[in-house]
């Protein structure tokens, strides 16, 4: 196999796990939801203040889901015009620590 269909390779499975991180979040997003609904009396609290408790549950999920999902997809695409994502690495690889 080239380099080529490597990073083909590489992207679809990246793309892939991506879509499945979207299904597990909105998933995740409708069961939120549901409970919203059965429990809308659940209020967080601190210092004494109250605020609603499912937005901001809700909010975090689908934030915490785009940016995975944005991670992935960038890495995807950067392998798909042919960039190698660990030329540029900070830590020595095992090559470089036995040539020293």
């Amino acid at each position: 196999m080239d380099s080529t269909s490597n990073n083909s390779l590489y992207a679809r499975i990246l793309k892939s796990g991506a879509v499945v991180f979207v299904l597990l979040g909105i998933g995740l997003v409708i069961w939120l939801a549901d409970q919203w609904l059965k429990h809308p009396e659940m209020q967080a609290s601190q210092f004494g203040n109250t605020a609603p408790y499912w937005p901001a549950v809700i909010a975090f999920v689908v934030l915490s889901v785009a940016a995975g999902v944005t991670l992935l997809w960038r890495a995807a695409h950067r392998l798909e015009t042919g960039e190698n994502l660990f030329e540029d690495r900070h830590r020595k690889s095992l090559k470089d620590l036995n040539d020293d």
